[in-house]
């Protein structure tokens, strides 16, 4: 069992398998290629959806091979059953035949798991998508509510400067009314000394 880190859409994946490391990286290559290639023709599909054409496209090719593989088996079929003792000709015939047969069943064998790999990848990204949307939303509700704190304070801030300008002035008119009063006092003082050096 063979494992090796393959990068897809500019992401690395870990792909395990039987297969060479050179035929895994080729199968994520191809992969690549493909979702490459569909989200350079139209740039606005999101990554789920690409990811969802390109595997649709591979089953398209997985499905083909697979009908030409039952083609081949019913030539095969229809040839035994035209010959009764094959030559050395058809023999030679029947086994590039089944060579055909046997690669072609590999590829549709590679297709598939092709199709799983993407599969998987698919719901990875749904399921990152969804953690991300949770995100977002605790963040507009964590935003909204320091708008309203923000706001809160900033009425608080208004009554504050409110009451300490009230509190100013009456301080000012307090400071004025005590300075008049010591005026006054002064002077009644003086008048008061008048009146005893007049009497004596």
């Amino acid at each position: 069992m063979n494992k090796v880190m393959v990068k897809i859409n500019g992401s690395e994946y870990p792909m395990v398998g039987n297969k060479s490391e050179q035929e895994m990286r080729s199968v994520a290559n191809y992969v690549d290629k493909e979702m490459s290639r569909i989200k350079e023709n139209n740039p606005r599909l999101s990554l789920s959806v690409a990811a969802i054409v390109t595997a649709l496209n591979i089953t398209d090719i997985l499905f083909e091979c697979s009908e030409l593989n039952d083609e081949m088996h019913r030539e095969n079929e229809e040839l035994k059953s035209k010959v009764g003792t094959p030559n050395e000709e058809i023999k030679l015939e029947l086994e590039n035949l089944k060579l055909e047969i046997d690669n072609k069943t590999k590829e549709v064998l590679s297709g598939k798991a092709r199709v799983e790999e993407l599969s998987k990848l698919t719901e990875k990204q749904k399921g990152q998508m969804a953690e991300l949307s949770d995100t977002l939303e605790k963040c507009r509700e964590e935003v909204d509510k320091y708008k309203q704190m923000i706001e809160e304070l900033k009425t608080q801030a208004e009554e504050a400067n409110e009451r300490a300008r009230i509190a100013e002035s009456l301080s000012s008119e307090f400071q004025n009314k005590a300075y008049s009063l010591q005026l006054k006092f002064t002077e009644l003082e003086n008048e008061v000394k008048d009146l005893k050096q007049g009497n004596i």
